[in-house]
């Protein structure tokens, strides 16, 4: 036995001694010296695990000295359960502590050392009480995992460098994203063929491994078409507690998986029993997207099948956000025999459809998010390459030729229909050649939408600005800004002649780029302006936005909230940005502004308070994660400011208080915003390493044979 167990065994004996001299010998000694000391160490150890919160935190947790409290009822009968339990239970949660202070304090080579040692706790619980949860010494904790931890800290060194040994599949799928986020598809698809051997049986567990390997980003992809057959008929045939899940979006992976492995797809199931097959306006544009592939501008029976069945969505019932536009392009741009009425009339929205035109206040953060699913398990939307639009955008231009033409006579109904379909395609494609990295055509397709819209300086600016944004060219994203963000009035009527919200936009975008580029007195006064703008026509979600700004840029200020409030979690208030009924929408606009700022003064106050309120607000905000706003990048570059670069590695506090709202934003959009804030702090190397990533997944999602593929792993 080491010297240092004699001494912690020798403490003990002399605790017990003084502890029987002072209530006797006997049996009542006997009983009641270990159940004391045994409440002393619990008491002792609840306040070690605290300290971590409290005003001076420990560099590293270690809490022995409740552990010698508990040595001696751990061989006495009537406590030796009880005083074993608790000490594991000890262990597991200071290791735990441990690793989330090392995320907290931005110290990655503490984190890599605290992962071994959580590791080692996961392994000693394993081989002794087995114990799913702890709740004796605090709130109730799950088991130590390595592998759920981080993830949830966002530690995707420990998930790489350890991925073949996961056994749980959400860590898998999560170890996998991490590699993709990282743009390292080898690794990623290492991973992949190593799940793969396992053959799980779990849908969402097997339908991320098969669409990796699908991928073929360095193997054949025909691993992955042969795993999912199993999951479309599975879902076809079977209910799991009375519950079944359509097979739609499957089957669609299952048809672009087959196409890249040169396969054919099995058929679609013929009478489903359970599930259905969903996700028509994505299964009909692969299948005009493959027939077109294979057509070589032939008008095949292929084709017209396809057209025929793309067109039978637009004729029957609304379509969800965004496929009537994808599907029109679709149909057009395949070369469907379509005159000026029927394309007029399969232009129009139907029943509560959103318009067929994406609204012209949005930014490029709007952009990128291409109309996500507020629910994770909704049907995403559809993508169509940015080329489909364009070829739609001219087809339809001569339609509207025949239709002036004298022989055809004037339509007016007809022929503004024709021109708003024009101009809400081309404003489509500005947004796809964006998304796609082409600043030129992004840039001339623009040009045109704001033409056909009747878009004013305000409008075209910005689609311009978003265009160039996205492509990666911040300071001709900047420049195409250079105009007057005061709402715009005809001259004749005096009154506003566009949509309020423009300029408002205008002004939020020339802030955040004036931030990234560093132009910190512009950016404030953009956002400033911005704010007046967003107040002014009662939009709360872009009065908010400029606000964000505004605190990342350090000119708004609040006082720091009590330690009271941090220690019970009350400094930062979860208002629903992350939920999807939005409930910070209550109430009127007054009660939605004012739920909004007691949000926003929680981190500004944090982001100005000492150093020991600050490491606790970290703490704190680890407890209410998934709730970032959707101006993430600027909503970043605020949460840095909790942590100086002379006190820890902003990134890896970052990658923690973010973990969780990776699952709420596209990989591309989180790295684009990742992206800007590093800019917004001055990190030129971060800046550069998450722009490099942002493209490599821009380069995966725009692959026409991967569109299906990229939008079920969420890239």
């Amino acid at each position: 036995m080491g010297a240092t167990r004699q001494k912690q065994l020798s403490k003990a004996r002399t605790i017990a001694l003084a502890s029987v001299a002072v209530l006797g010998t006997g049996a009542a000694a006997f009983v009641t010296v270990p159940e004391l000391m045994l409440a002393h160490g619990t008491r002792e150890a609840k306040a070690c695990l605290a300290s971590f919160e409290s005003p001076q935190p420990p560099d590293e947790l270690g809490c022995r000295g409740p552990i010698e409290w508990m040595l001696l009822p751990a061989r006495l009968p009537l406590t030796a359960n009880r005083a074993r339990y608790r000490a594991e239970e000890l262990n597991a949660r200071v290791a735990l502590a441990n690793y989330v202070e090392a995320a907290v304090s931005g110290a990655p080579e503490r984190l890599a050392k605290a992962a071994d040692a959580l590791d080692h706790e996961a392994t000693v619980v394993k081989n002794g009480s087995q114990r799913l949860t702890f709740d004796e010494l605090g709130p109730s904790v799950g088991a130590p995992d390595v592998g759920r931890e981080a993830d949830a800290v966002g530690d995707r060194r420990t998930l790489l460098a350890r991925g073949e040994t996961w056994l749980d599949f959400r860590v898998r799928i999560a170890a996998m994203r991490a590699a993709l986020l990282e743009a390292d598809p080898k690794r990623a698809e290492l991973l992949a063929r190593r799940y793969a051997d396992y053959d799980p049986r779990d849908h969402d567990h097997r339908t991320a491994i098969a669409t990796v390997l699908c991928m073929g980003l360095g193997d054949d992809p025909k691993r992955g078409f042969e795993m999912l057959p199993f999951v479309q008929d599975d879902r076809a045939a079977r209910r799991y507690e009375g519950m079944s899940r359509d097979f739609g979006e499957v089957r669609a992976l299952l048809v672009a998986c087959a196409a890249r492995a040169g396969a054919s797809p099995p058929p679609m199931p013929e009478k489903p029993q359970a599930g259905g097959a969903d996700a028509v306006e994505q299964r009909a544009l692969l299948r005009l997207r493959l027939a077109t592939s294979h057509a070589n501008g032939e008008a095949t029976e292929p084709v017209r099948s396809a057209i025929a069945a793309a067109r039978s969505l637009l004729e029957n019932g609304p379509r969800g956000a965004g496929a009537r536009i994808a599907l029109l392009a679709a149909v057009l741009a395949a070369g469907a025999d379509l005159d000026a009425d029927e394309v007029a009339r399969l232009s129009r929205a139907r029943d509560d459809e959103d318009p067929l035109a994406a609204p012209i206040a949005w930014t490029a953060t709007e952009w990128l998010a291409e109309r996500r699913p507020e629910l994770g398990d909704a049907e995403p939307p559809p993508v169509v390459p940015g080329a489909a639009f364009v070829a739609a955008a001219r087809g339809v231009l001569g339609l509207e030729a025949k239709l002036r033409a004298p022989k055809e006579g004037t339509r007016g109904a007809t022929a503004e229909a024709l021109v708003a379909a024009r101009g809400a395609l081309w404003l489509e494609a500005a947004m796809a050649l964006a998304r796609e990295g082409e600043a030129v055509g992004g840039a001339t397709a623009a040009d045109e939408a704001a033409t056909a819209l009747g878009l004013g300086s305000h409008g075209r600016a910005l689609l311009r600005s978003n265009v160039f944004r996205l492509a990666g060219d911040r300071e001709k994203a900047f420049a195409e800004l250079a105009v007057d963000d005061a709402p715009a009035k005809d001259e004749l009527k005096g009154k506003i002649a566009s949509d309020p919200r423009i300029p408002a936009a205008v002004a939020l975008q020339r802030a955040e780029l004036a931030m990234a580029l560093g132009k910190r007195e512009e950016a404030r006064a953009s956002a400033e302006r911005a704010e007046a703008r967003a107040e002014a026509c009662r939009d709360v979600l872009l009065a908010a936005r400029a606000r964000w700004q505004l605190a990342a840029l350090g000119a708004r200020t609040a006082p720091p909230p009590p330690w009271a409030d941090v220690e019970a979690g009350a400094a930062l208030t979860w208002i629903g940005f992350g939920h999807p009924l939005e409930p910070y929408r209550a109430g009127d606009a007054g009660a939605q502004s004012a739920r909004v700022a007691r949000a926003l003064d929680g981190w500004v106050g944090l982001a100005a308070a000492e150093p020991a309120l600050r490491h606790a607000g970290r703490w704190a905000a680890l407890r209410d994660r998934g709730d970032a706003p959707p101006w993430l990048g600027v909503h970043l570059a605020l949460a840095g400011r909790l942590l100086p670069p002379s006190e820890g590695d902003v990134e890896v506090w970052l990658d923690a208080v973010s973990a969780f709202d990776t699952r709420r934003f596209s990989l591309r959009s989180y790295a684009f915003a990742r992206a800007d804030a590093a800019r917004m702090r001055g990190d030129a190397e971060a800046a550069a390493r998450w722009e490099a990533r942002y493209r490599f997944l821009r380069g995966v999602a725009s692959d026409p044979t991967r569109i299906e593929l990229a939008r079920h792993l969420d890239l």
